[in-house]
Formats: C-alpha cells, structure tokens, sequence
C-alpha cells in the first residue's frame, strides 16, 4: 500500500511558538500555571506536565507565580483578574488569534454589529467574545436566521474553522443583512491543511489523521476528506490504528492537526507501513 502524506505536517508556527514558550518558562521556574491544556494534544499536554506545567480550572484556583497563557488566549476579564491577584502572565496568544481580536474590536469601533463565527464552548471563541461584548456568536448555516434583524454587520472566524462553512454562512448573512463585511481570519496554517486534505481525498482510498480528539482543526480536517470521497479515520496515536481500515487499499492518505507533533505522525507512518506490510 503507498502512503501519500500531506505537505503541511506536525505544529503550525502558532503552536510551535507557544510550546517553545511553554518549555522555556517550566525551565527557568516551578510555578507556572495554566488554564487549561496548553495545545489540543495529548501527548504534548503530557510531556509539559511531567515537567512541572501546572493546569488549574480557574484564576480563582491559581494564588501566586505565572499564568501561562495558551495559543488560544485567554478572556479579557481573566487577564485583569490574573494582574489584580499580581500574577505574573506569560502570554502566548497565538499571532492569528490576536489578529481576530484586533479585527473584532477595529469593525465595531467602525460601528458594525459583530457576529462572530465559531464553536461558542471553545476557549478561543471565549475570548474573542470578550474584546467585543454584546457580539452575537453562530456556528451554522442554520443560526443565521434565528439572528435578529440588523443592518451592518461586521463578521469574524475562529481561526480554525471550515473555509466552507464560513464561505457559506457568510453568503446566508448577506442575503439577509444590508451590509457584511466580513474578514476571513481563518488562519494560514489551517487554510493550506484544508486544502491539502483537498488534494489528497480526490488522490486516496482512506485518509488518516492525526491529532487530539478535541482538536476543532484536526475534526475538521477529517469532515473534509470524508465528504470530498475519502474514508477517514481521525485518531491520536498509532496504537489505535486498525488492520481492517487498510484491506483492499492501494493508496492511503496521512496528514496531522495543527497542535500534532512530527515525530507523532512519523509513528502513525511506521505503524501503518508495519500493518500493511505484505508478508514474504
């Protein structure tokens, strides 16, 4: 069977910076707390720990040394609530991530509603909402007319979301409001993945991908080829790999999640080499 892998592999630049950063400060000191994983990655989230990360659910929970801030960023509120407790704050907000702030803030300043497009639970959503209180928050097609009547509407996106859906929904938007503007900040990194995932359903049978299970680029990236005509499996790591996905197969496709280390998906190669092996 011959393995086409993705052009784009293992942690986009956001990543990387923010698990260097990570690496650097548990280095250098012992209390260096975060809220929540650091990357959507569980081997990753693993290794930091053992080496002294620390994760707490609140600011409330953390009563003195750093809050390390994770590529997703955090909320505004939890940011003054970090500096009033004197908490020293590592922030490594992901570039594209501060970029969607930036934006959010500089069309309602413009005096645009904003609509924010993403997963409303998901931390970066939570803390673009918060640079722009009073935005509305959708995550479908199918949200946008329950919204109610408006006029200028000014739209962002998670920086990890489907160009397709966000293509879509912004489409809807315009049909119903007078005027859109929207800025596509889906990130670039998450762009080229998707467009690989393109490239490679039309070329392959079955498309593995790896990357956590909470991971909203990595799902993502499965949903793509699964509907572009490749059958997709999205797992975290080469032991949950299956035999049977790989009978009758001649060409396979293998890519990885943004938060997804290199060295994982050589595993996952090895590993899908090793099952698929023709005996002598």
């Amino acid at each position: 069977m011959e393995i086409r892998k993705a052009k784009v592999q293992g942690f986009c630049f956001g990543v990387a910076i923010t698990v260097k950063k990570a690496e650097e400060a548990i280095a250098q000191r012992s209390d260096v707390t975060t809220l929540g994983h650091v990357v959507h990655n569980p081997q990753t989230v693993a290794t930091l720990e053992a080496s002294g990360l620390r994760n707490a659910a609140s600011v409330d929970d953390v009563e003195s040394g750093a809050l390390f801030v994770r590529a997703h960023g955090l909320p505004v509120e939890v940011f003054e609530k970090a500096q009033t407790k004197g908490l020293e704050i590592i922030d490594a907000t992901c570039p594209m991530v501060t970029k969607i702030h930036v934006q959010a803030e500089k069309l309602k300043a413009e005096g645009y509603k904003i609509i924010v497009i993403g997963d409303p639970l998901h931390p970066e959503v939570k803390g673009t909402l918060s640079h722009v209180p009073g935005a509305w928050c959708i995550e479908t097609v199918e949200d946008v007319a329950k919204l109610p009547r408006g006029s200028r509407m000014g739209v962002v996106v998670q920086s990890t979301y489907s160009r397709e859906r966000f293509s879509d929904i912004v489409k809807a938007l315009s049909e119903k409001y007078y005027e859109v503007r929207a800025v596509n900040t889906i990130c670039t990194d998450t762009n080229n993945r998707q467009s690989e995932a393109l490239r490679l359903a039309d070329e392959v049978e079955v498309m593995v991908v790896v990357g956590g299970k909470t991971s909203a680029n990595t799902k993502h990236l499965a949903e793509l080829s699964e509907t572009h005509g490749a059958r997709s499996h999205h797992i975290e790591g080469p032991d949950e790999l299956r035999p049977e996905w790989f009978d009758g197969v001649t060409v396979a496709g293998l890519m990885s999640g943004a938060s997804t280390p290199g060295w994982l998906v050589d595993q996952v190669q090895a590993r899908m080499e090793e099952l698929t092996r023709q005996p002598v």
